[in-house]
This record gives C-alpha cells, structure tokens and sequence, in this order.
C-alpha cells in the first residue's frame, strides 16, 4: 500500500466518524460495552453465514443453523479454526467486491505466509484505533513522526513525506558510523513520538549509549514484535521516552495495547478475546467481508481470571509471553517462558537469539550473542548462570555473531527465541 493511500485511510470522513464511535464505546460502562459486543457479533455471524461460502459449509458440517446462535456466549458452538486450515480456502471465506479487495501476508521464520484479504474500509477502521490510541497520550495525525523501517533499504538513509509530517528512516542503515547523522536529523526534525518495531529502538538505543548520546522523543509506539523487557529498559532512557505497546496480529483478529498505567486493555470493539492456556481464540470485529471466527492465534497471554463474559470487556491481563515460540522446551518435556529475563543486567551484551533444535534433543542450545568490544568473560559467566537458573542443565553453546547473522521473519522483525524443527 503506498503513501497515498496510507495518508487518506488515515484522513477521511468515514476513519474521522470511526474515532468518535471509539471514543463512545471507551466511556460505556462493561454492561452497556457488552450488549454491544453481542450485537456485534451476532450481525458478523449471521453475515458469514449467509454470505461466506466457507462458513457455510463449515457450519452446516457441525450442525449448525443460525438459530443455534442467539447471543454472544453461543460462540463456544462454533469449531476453532486456524492459519493452516484456512490457508487454502481464503477465497471463499471473503465476500465482499473484488475491487476493494487488498491483499496482506502475515510473515514468519520458517513457512509460507497467510493471504489475508481487507478493503479500504477496514483499512480505515484500523487506522481510527490507530488514532484514537495516539491520541490518548497527546500524539495526533498531523504531529511530527519518526518512522523507523527496514522497508526503505540499504540505499536509502531517510526520506521526508511532507503531506504527513512523517520522517522515515532505514533501520539496517543505523550503526556507529551513521548515528551522529541520524542523531542530527531526527534532533534537527524534533518528533512528537516514534512509532517503530521494539528492535528497531533497541537498535537506534544502543548506537547512541556507544556515542554518549540521547533524545528526547515524547511518545515511542512499538507493535508487531514482542516488547521485552530489557529492550524498554534500554530505549526509554536514551530516546527520554514512555513505550506504549500495542499487540495484535496481521490477520486483525486481536487488538490489545497498554494504557497510561502501562496496563494492557482490549482495543472497544475491536476483537472478542478468548484466553485458553496456551493460546488465544480471536473473533475480529473490524472486517466483515473477510471474517475470521473463533480463529486460533498461537500467542499466550496470562490473564487473572477466566471468566468469559468479563474477559471480553475488562479482562485483567497479567503478562503476554508473545508466540508459543517463545518458550525453551527442555529435554524433562516441560516448558519455559520470559526467557528475556535471563538477558536482563548482563553489562556489554547488545542483543542475542536463542536457537533450538527440536529433532535432535541432545544438542545444546545455541545462544547466538552480539557484544560490545568491553564484553569479558566474566559477562559470559553471568549469562550463563542466570540461563542455568532458569533452564538447569540443559547443555548451552555460545556463538558471537554480529546482528546481521541473526534470524529475521520476512518483514525483518525479531524473535528472542527461534526453534528449528
């Protein structure tokens, strides 16, 4: 999608009349807010089932009507469904008008992409949570924004889209012979707030800590990647900046980002979360003619309590471990998350990765490590014991790579943890 069309599904009547829906749905109280994710959901259901091709088979498989599904704590009637079950038939579950069909791609370490198809109008329902959520914390449309992307490439160092007050930077172009470049133009551009992959502000942190440098940059919106804690640790200090976190998905089946207190709350409307142990079942509100119903996304999120009808307006979201991947299985057969914490404190380390190799479970961990010219053994030493006490014995190998040799997703983010199989 270009520019362009980015700039008007951001400004337009329809994305305008959108915020002030947000805005009332944010003041309901949980009763009110409820009836209208039943209502919700019910006018979704009963227009997949008429329309969708997919859904129609798929129901009538399992023997249901539209009947059968009279308010929203119905839903659990309805089989799960997932990436791998729908990746051939996407065709059929849209139904909208070819011309307005966009086509997205989720992305990944290993496999194909997931089609995804929207239309301009869903574009810009999204971009009105966008907004809204922007606004909340004083950033509007309009307000100077930093950019940081892998999309502009190796031969482009910034680029200034005046129409919307946007300047885009290269993330692989970032390192320690660019960042007094980089330092002057974004102080010189003095951006209200930066909106960027966690690891791309990581990144941009760790060149200006080797240089003795800082800026000031408000508000710092991270999304698509897991924010770990050793990454805000490092970026709110030396961009003088608070993270507001969103998580979600490229299918849009999930919305979910912190508040002032940095506590995660559900985008209104947005999404019906049902939280299982070791994952979350995601209804999307926001696209009608591409509907994904009680679709499996492999994420964890802890939450306090598990009661369904209070967990769709006002659950009390302990923690997101990120993707099921984001775990070491140990050779015992249990599971260990939050591996980032073992990271935390260890001085002269920039970033890691931790790779396993899930067929051959003798083989030790690979913990790939990328340092600063200070790192010592006794760094190493650290690392290792805080790894040991959270994994016990199982066998490590430490490699030194620079942050090119590291594994990306087709879109270049980062994952802590990469598991081959």
């Amino acid at each position: 999608m270009n520019e362009f069309v980015k700039y008007y599904t951001k400004n337009n009547l329809f994305t305008n009349r959108k915020i002030k829906e947000i805005n009332q749905l944010s003041q309901l109280d949980n009763s009110k807010l409820l009836s209208a994710y039943n209502d919700a959901f019910i006018s979704l259901f009963k227009r997949a089932y008429k329309y969708s091709d997919f859904y129609k088979q798929l129901y009538r498989q399992h023997g249901i009507g539209v009947t059968d599904i009279q308010d929203i704590t119905d839903i659990k009637k309805l089989p799960q469904i997932d990436r791998h079950q729908i990746k051939h038939q996407v065709n059929d579950i849209y139904h909208g008008f070819d011309f307005l069909k966009v086509k997205g791609l989720t992305s990944g370490t290993s496999g194909s992409p997931l089609t995804v198809y929207r239309t301009p109008f869903n574009i810009a329902a999204e971009q009105a949570y966008v907004r809204q959520y922007r606004a909340k914390f004083g950033f509007r449309t309009g307000m100077p924004l930093l950019s940081i992307r892998g999309a502009l490439g190796k031969n482009m160092t910034y680029e200034f889209y005046k129409k919307a007050n946007i300047l885009y930077i290269s993330s692989p172009n970032i390192n320690p012979g660019t960042i007094e470049f980089y330092h002057k133009i974004i102080k010189d551009f003095a951006p209200a707030a930066v909106e960027a992959f966690p690891s791309y502000l990581y990144k941009l942190s760790l060149e200006l800590e080797k240089k003795s440098l800082a800026l000031t940059i408000p508000n710092a919106f991270t999304s698509s990647e897991t924010l770990y804690g050793f990454q805000r640790d490092k970026i709110e200090p030396y961009l003088q900046t608070t993270v507001h976190d969103w998580y979600g998905n490229v299918e849009r089946t999930i919305g979910i980002a912190q508040d002032a207190a940095g506590e995660y709350k559900p985008l209104p409307l947005y999404s019906i979360n049902e939280f299982e142990q070791d994952k979350v079942v995601t209804t999307g509100l926001i696209n009608r003619t591409f509907p994904l119903i009680r679709y499996a996304v492999d994420d964890k999120l802890i939450v306090e309590k598990h009661d369904f009808l209070e967990n769709i307006v006002a659950p009390k979201i302990l923690r997101i471990e990120g993707r099921a991947g984001d775990t070491v299985e140990l050779r015992d057969g249990s599971v260990v998350g939050c591996m980032d914490h073992a990271f935390k404190g260890v001085s002269h380390l920039e970033t890691a990765q931790i790779h396993q190799y899930l067929n051959d479970k003798a083989r030790p961990l690979d913990i790939k490590l990328v340092v600063n010219k200070s790192f010592q053994p006794s760094d190493e030493q650290q690392l290792r014991s805080n790894l040991t006490r959270m994994i016990g014995d199982q066998p490590l190998e430490f490699s030194y790579v620079t942050r090119e040799d590291l594994t990306y997703s087709a879109n270049q983010k980062y994952k802590l943890i990469i598991k081959h199989q």
